[in-house]
């Protein structure tokens, strides 16, 4: 049986709490907070905005996050949306456990990451015990020309700066 798949595309916009307009990642033209919010009302995750790279407070943060969008791992763990009133990784982040087919990239589960932040930059990665999965939340899968949007948020524009 064929996956369904999902329209995933990125778009400058504003959001409920960042007045400029910014990349949002839009899942069949609809902003993915608003989605995780019709499922999880009550959690507060309306207003959370993609894990921008160039936006993220601490430069090992970004540098993480940066590593495993380009990892090559079948199966890995990505922040995907967070807080924008810190950016960083100790305030709400929301991430999505991506697979790699031949033909498809599939988030086969989200959930709000409860990890140490330190703990994830001394390990480089993000551990599943420490996530609470969304169980209501459906798997959505994308193509790999739709999935580089995401080149957006996840690939650096600014130079980093040599330490």
């Amino acid at each position: 049986m064929e996956d369904i798949i999902n329209k995933l595309s990125v778009e400058n916009r504003k959001s409920k709490y960042v007045k400029i307009a910014h990349p949002i990642i839009l899942i069949d033209e609809q902003p993915l907070d608003d989605i995780l919010n019709e499922f999880y009302p009550d959690d507060m995750i309306v207003g959370l905005i993609p894990t921008i790279v160039d936006w993220i407070s601490y430069d090992e943060e970004s540098k993480v996050i940066e590593d495993i969008y380009d990892s090559k791992d079948v199966i890995k763990i990505l922040p995907i949306l967070m807080c924008p009133d810190d950016c960083d990784l100790s305030c709400t982040v929301i991430v999505a456990e991506v697979e790699t087919t031949k033909d498809q990239i599939k988030w086969t589960r989200i959930g709000i990451d409860k990890n140490n932040p330190m703990e994830v930059i001394n390990k480089y990665k993000f551990f599943e015990t420490g996530i609470e999965w969304l169980v209501n939340v459906p798997g959505m899968t994308f193509s790999k020309e739709d999935y580089k949007s995401l080149d957006k948020i996840y690939k650096r524009r600014t130079p980093r700066l040599a330490p």
